[in-house]
């Protein structure tokens, strides 16, 4: 595009925004205008700022073009119509600089922080410029007496103030993109929501007037449906409907009707504005704390999919990885097996040794990827139990022949204690036993040589409490609540003392929890371990 063809739509910008501000202006001051310049109703403050906000500071010609034009044609001597004019212009820059000055700010305002923002800094600061200017120009040039002078910037600056509230959110927020498209329910619930808040709003503003006492409560009638638009459509909704209802109330109460009508129009319109004021800010506040609600709902929901998505990824590979290293380790075991009967020949004594530790580690491996599959199976809610009642005693039987190479290479005292002949617990008998080799796992793992290591069970309640206890190192009592997230261990890094993934309590503690039950933990560091897990009693 060429510079000629860059300028002229400049030009066209500014002469658009000049034209529609002298409109909006002629408008507002044919609403009864405190010293014929200030009125109550000034909707060119929320269309300068919007402007601004919107296509860029640049345009700010266009802002004072239109008030100078606006205020000729109103009466203004020259002099006069270009201070009112620098002063409307200034206050829309001062405001949109300030804006922009706060980190973060977003003209949408569907953030808190952001409507804030506006309200304080664009509707109550920057529009005290405006109505300074404004009224001393005029008092400068006698339109306005010493005693006028008060009653005359209020009227301006709160004029201003509600323009700055109800205009300059709606273009704002209808200029920016919508988050998501509505859906044919979603415009038939619209659709009645603004029947109701026409309908609602011609019938307060449309009666005619009576005693105010009388009156004036029906004018929170609109509140419910301010709340309504808040909840279901954000800050689009809420300042859209606020916008609506004040164009109504504003033209009922200059027809003189409604629970504000008194008998001069301005005064009618000081006590109608103060009230839509208040109104359009606590709604503004509300609908932008919907709508940073929502947001922070949306982007949860998006993050917890993708959480499950690599949550699934990452069990689908570990579920392939360990099924990929379990093949060559039973290829490992078959060959070991193999040798050690002597198939290729006599073995010499450290021969044996040797395939001893072979055998040793390739458990331990197989063991850790046995735990793996485990946790993914759970983690994939693909566990299969078989619940059925127990016999507690018979279970407890079977522990101490499963871990004696253990017991025997640590040199460590196994002893079981006994329980009720009758105890039963309804559990899945693989589930119940995997879970009990875990603790037993973790206990020799943590127990020095010559320490000792125990079960028992007991009825509880409706439970059964089966414990497994060791004088083991024991844990600090700030890592007992981490020991049963997946993959922590007590020790860190390279260097620690113990082998080891991490998932045995993990797998333990959801398996538990998959047959009803728990699994609590107490431990004093240098003392012991104690691990029980309570299930639901046979």
């Amino acid at each position: 595009m060429t510079q000629a063809a860059i300028r002229s739509r400049y030009a066209f910008a500014v002469a658009i925004l000049a034209a529609v501000y002298v409109v909006a202006a002629r408008a507002g001051l044919m609403m009864d205008a405190v010293g014929g310049f200030a009125t109550l109703v000034w909707p060119p403050s929320g269309l300068a700022l919007a402007a601004l906000l919107i296509f860029g500071r640049r345009l700010w010609p266009g802002i004072l073009i239109g008030a100078f034009a606006a205020n000729l044609l109103t009466g203004a001597p020259v002099l006069v119509a270009l201070g009112i004019a620098a002063g409307n212009t200034l206050e829309a820059v001062l405001a949109v600089y300030a804006l922009r000055q706060i980190p973060g700010f977003d003209a949408s305002l569907g953030r808190v922080r952001d409507a804030v923002a506006l309200i304080i800094v664009a509707a109550v600061l920057s529009t005290t410029v405006a109505a300074t200017i404004g009224v001393t120009s005029l008092y400068f040039a006698g339109i306005v007496s010493l005693p006028q002078y008060a009653e005359t910037w209020r009227a301006w600056w709160l004029g201003d103030l509600i323009g700055a509230l109800l205009l300059a959110p709606v273009l704002l927020v209808w200029a920016s993109p919508p988050r998501h498209l509505g859906s044919p329910k979603r415009l038939l619930e619209a659709s009645a929501l603004g029947v109701s808040v026409i309908a609602t709003s011609m019938l307060i503003f449309g009666t005619a007037p009576g005693q105010d006492a009388v009156m004036f409560p029906y004018a929170y009638m609109v509140f419910p449906l301010l709340i309504w638009a808040a909840l279901r459509f954000e800050q689009r909704g809420a300042v859209s409907t606020a916008f609506i209802v004040s164009v109504i109330a504003v033209t009922g109460t200059a027809m003189g009707r409604g629970p504000f009508a008194r008998p001069v129009l301005h005064e009618s319109l000081f006590v109608l504005q103060t009230f839509i004021g208040v109104a359009a800010a606590t709604f503004l506040v509300m609908g932008a704390s919907i709508s940073e609600r929502r947001r922070a709902e949306n982007e949860m929901r998006a993050a917890h999919r993708q959480a499950a998505e690599a949550n699934a990824a990452k069990a689908e590979f570990l579920a392939v990885m360990s099924h990929e290293l379990r093949t060559p380790l039973n290829a490992i075991s078959g060959y070991v097996d193999l040798l050690s009967l002597g198939v290729d020949g006599p073995l010499t004594n450290k021969q044996r040794t040797a395939l001893a530790r072979i055998q040793l580690n390739e458990r331990h491996l197989l063991a850790l990827i046995d735990d793996v599959l485990s946790f993914v199976k759970i983690e994939a809610g693909r566990l299969e139990l078989t619940i059925e009642t127990v016999l507690v005693d018979d279970v407890l039987a079977t522990l101490e022949a499963l871990v004696r190479p253990v017991l025997l290479r640590k040199e460590l005292s196994f002893s079981c204690n006994p329980c009720d002949d009758g105890l039963l617990v309804r559990a899945d008998p693989e589930k119940l036993r995997q879970i009990l080799l875990n603790f037993l796992a973790n206990a020799m793992k943590f127990t020095a040589p010559g320490g000792s290591v125990s079960v028992g069970a007991e009825g509880r309640g409706g439970f059964v409490r089966i414990w497994v206890s060791d004088t083991g190192i024991g844990i600090p009592s700030d890592q007992i609540s981490r020991v049963f997230e997946p993959f922590f261990q007590v020790e860190q890094g390279p260097t620690r003392r113990y082998p080891g993934i991490g998932l045995g309590l993990a797998i333990s503690r959801d398996l538990s929890h998959a047959m009803g039950g728990e699994v609590r933990l107490e431990s004093t560091v240098g003392v012991g371990t104690t691990i029980s897990v309570l299930l639901p009693a046979g």
